[in-house]
């Protein structure tokens, strides 16, 4: 359990049926907020104020807080996202609220299939495919390359980071060139294109 200075307040490590709305209580994926990718970095600040709602211990504590970055884990069993409070405090994303599953699904397909590739670098396309498909089974629309595309910029930086997605002998097929700082559209379409045919095998 980690511990809070607001009011001797303790927070859980774990939150489920979680989602994250704006100052103007709108719904908002948690992927906007700064990404810290060890301990060692500050993530750059965010100007709008970002919060997370959910429960913990069963639904028996609600949750309301003010977050400020995000990080995840792909050396587990299953990946872990957390999410870090305004007080220095991280918690774990267990699983979210269902009207909220559509605003984070690209960022949660994605993270899933860089978990897969960085733990089975041998896996064919189509057992990755069909894992992803059985994770997201219970989601209204099923996971695609195009939710991959999304969060390029992160995927390529994970490369950089994370060793083990090299042995993928997939990885740096499709991963888009830069040109000028920025992306080509058909550099972007041919690449999704690989990525598309190599899902398929």
């Amino acid at each position: 359990m980690a511990s809070s200075d607001e009011e001797g307040e303790i927070l859980p490590n774990c939150i489920r049926d979680y989602y994250f709305v704006d100052y103007k209580d709108e719904p908002i994926s948690f992927s906007i907020l700064p990404l810290q990718w060890s301990k060692d970095e500050n993530p750059d600040g965010l100007k709008m104020m970002i919060f997370l709602r959910g429960s913990a211990y069963d639904g028996l504590q609600k949750i309301y807080k003010q977050v400020i970055a995000w990080k995840f884990e792909l050396s587990s069993v299953e990946p872990e996202i957390f999410v870090l409070s305004k007080d220095k405090n991280w918690m774990e994303l267990q699983s979210p609220r269902k009207s909220f599953q559509n605003i984070v699904r690209t960022i949660l397909v994605t993270v899933s299939w860089l978990h897969f590739v960085k733990r089975n670098p041998e896996a064919s396309g189509k057992s990755l495919w069909n894992h992803l498909l059985k994770s997201f089974s219970s989601y209204e629309f099923e996971p695609s390359e195009n939710d991959l595309l999304d969060h390029m910029p992160l995927i390529q930086e994970a490369v950089k980071r994370e060793e083990d997605l090299l042995k993928s002998k997939c990885m740096l097929t499709y991963l888009p060139e830069k040109t000028g700082g920025e992306t080509a559209l058909y550099e972007v379409s041919a690449k999704l294109l690989t990525l598309h045919l190599w899902l398929m095998y």
